[in-house]
């Protein structure tokens, strides 16, 4: 569930120093011995229908996809959860999956995030719109300890969750509508295993948020950061990219600006994740509405900035994408210092936004997942990417709508994210929604418009994003 924000009263920042001008150098395309299996349905069949699902893997190897199924009972018809944000779990490498039903009792259905911790306790969390739910699992995910009052505060949107390392307490990250100020709260782990928030801090912008804050938590280092992208100001075509960073008691709060886009970073997560060694990586996309003085469609890129202190400076942005013209819904995830990959959403199809790349007359685009990987991203724009999917292959075909209730039919059924993650041996894992099944005609619109499943592909070989395993009885 997604809103889209205005303006807000100026407020104090502090701003890093960065060039302005977008560093012409982009990534190239490169062989790549990475391979990748065969997607595998998570889904058991309809009555599991969801989207933007999210994915972490354990210490012990076990991995975990949770993802909302739609507020109320019977949001979406059929679904056995009858609402609610729903988990699945693998303990045998993503080949088989067991549905594990909603790790909040029903109460959310409107996002949902799952994080462990170094123990394998489960933090989970999901939206109500009213509120955020805060759960724990100390037995997999088999139950689950449920606050609903996973914030301080009431109408607010998209939250986010993450542990540090084996510690009582975790992190969410909460849009709060009323101020458009995004709230990041402390969680502790009380008696009995109940979450509850103990401090919280507000996170604000002059201009708002156009989305709330992923984060992520650097461990090497104590610090928790969050990301969000500006709704642009007066120019609605260039936002800014923000990082936040707090200590882990939401102390010494200062705030960084990533860049200023060139094109309108438009209905689109920022993603923020910390290598080992605590360099920081954002990640976003943008459209641009014509290339060459107009004489080209415009194209919708993914983009990667690096900081190699603690997020007070940042590199030149590099665009990812080569191959697949249009792109949506970057994620990144980091492994040891330089290791990082980052998964997208793509087709070959040019547009000025994912929103309209289908064309009459034209053979309908289809859109596949993309990973751009590199060995050693602190030292420039040295990415190889690669689809994570066979050649006939597609999650979705014709326009991809980010525009909520403004959407055809079909069109949205992506929702506004997917995720991948690493397992301890240092292997990609990457959960996707699902959307083939539907036909889809030649001016891209849809004839029919089925549930939407859960997906899972994972890495089978290629370079290790750990140059040694976090556990090695999990590979």
């Amino acid at each position: 569930m997604r809103m889209r924000w205005l303006a807000l009263a100026a407020i104090g920042l502090v701003v890093s120093a960065v060039p302005m001008e977008r560093d012409s150098t982009r990534a190239e395309a490169a062989a790549s011995d990475m391979t990748f299996g065969a997607p595998v349905q998570v889904s058991a069949d309809d009555t599991q229908s969801a989207a933007e699902p999210s994915i972490r893997t354990a210490l012990d190897g076990t991995i975990y996809i949770v993802a909302p199924t739609g507020l109320g009972n019977g949001a979406r018809d059929g679904t056995e959860s009858e609402g609610g944000d729903v988990i699945w779990r693998s303990e045998d490498d993503g080949k088989t999956w067991q549905f594990l039903g909603s790790l909040d009792e029903n109460v959310g259905g409107g996002d949902a995030d799952i994080a462990p911790d170094a123990e394998g306790i489960l933090w989970g969390s999901g939206l109500t719109l009213a509120n955020t739910t805060a759960s724990i699992s100390t037995n997999k995910g088999d139950s689950f300890n449920v606050n609903p009052v996973g914030t301080l505060s009431t109408v607010v949107d998209r939250q986010w969750i993450e542990t540090y390392k084996a510690e009582p307490f975790a992190f969410m990250t909460t849009g709060e509508i009323g101020t458009r100020a995004i709230l990041l709260s402390r969680l502790e782990r009380l008696p009995g295993d109940i979450p509850a928030v103990s401090d919280t801090i507000r996170i604000q912008h002059e201009q708002g948020y156009q989305w709330p804050g992923e984060i992520a938590v650097d461990e090497s280092n104590d610090f928790v950061y969050v990301a969000y992208n500006t709704p642009g100001g007066d120019n609605a075509n260039s936002d800014d990219i923000m990082v936040a960073r707090t200590d882990l008691n939401l102390g010494g709060l200062a705030q960084f600006k990533v860049t200023t886009t060139v094109g309108d970073s438009f209905d689109s997560f920022v993603g923020v994740d910390v290598d080992r060694a605590g360099n920081v990586y954002a990640v976003w996309t943008e459209r641009r509405k014509t290339n060459d003085g107009g004489k080209k469609k415009g194209i919708t890129g993914s983009f990667i900035a690096v900081s190699k202190d603690s997020g007070e400076t940042w590199s030149q942005p590099i665009r990812l994408n080569i191959r697949p013209r249009s792109t949506a819904f970057p994620w990144v995830v980091a492994g040891d210092e330089g290791r990082v990959a980052v998964a997208y959403y793509g087709t070959r199809r040019a547009g000025p936004s994912p929103e309209d790349v289908a064309v009459e007359g034209r053979r309908v685009p289809k859109w596949r997942v993309f990973v751009s990987y590199s060995l050693d991203a602190t030292k420039g724009a040295n990415f190889t990417e690669m689809p994570a999917m066979g050649l006939k292959d597609y999650l979705h075909a014709g326009n991809v709508c980010t525009s909520g209730t403004g959407c055809a039919a079909g069109t949205r059924d992506l929702l506004d994210f997917f995720q991948l993650d690493l397992t301890p041996c240092g292997k990609i894992v990457i959960t996707y929604t699902y959307n083939a099944r539907d036909v889809v005609n030649a001016a891209g619109e849809r004839t029919s418009n089925l549930p939407e499943l859960v997906y899972y592909v994972d890495q089978k070989s290629g370079p290790s994003f750990y140059k040694q395993p976090l556990n090695p009885e999990a590979c």
